[in-house]
């Protein structure tokens, strides 16, 4: 039972909290996100301006952009820089 309240708290408030990396540029974020894989860190994605968003700005003949950001733990974030970089 406390395993299971643990994963909803951490559903709710995810433990990778620093953000490391932002990118509008879909093929980077792949990339950086391997590297963070590769190096064994665990990390957590956000997309924002979602579909509603890319929608609207297509139906206006703008580019559908969407903002990719990558969360690491506190502790590893010395970890995740030197894996992307």
């Amino acid at each position: 039972m406390a395993s299971v309240l643990k994963g909803i708290w951490h559903f709710f408030i995810p433990r990778e909290r620093t953000l490391i990396y932002t990118t509008f540029d879909e093929g980077q974020y792949f990339r950086v996100k391997s590297r963070l894989s590769a190096a064994g860190v665990p990390h957590r994605s956000k997309m924002n301006g979602g579909m509603s968003a890319t929608t609207q700005r297509a139906a206006f003949g703008g580019k559908a952009t969407v903002q990719h950001e990558l969360y690491v733990h506190k502790e590893d974030e010395h970890k995740a820089l030197q894996a992307i970089h």
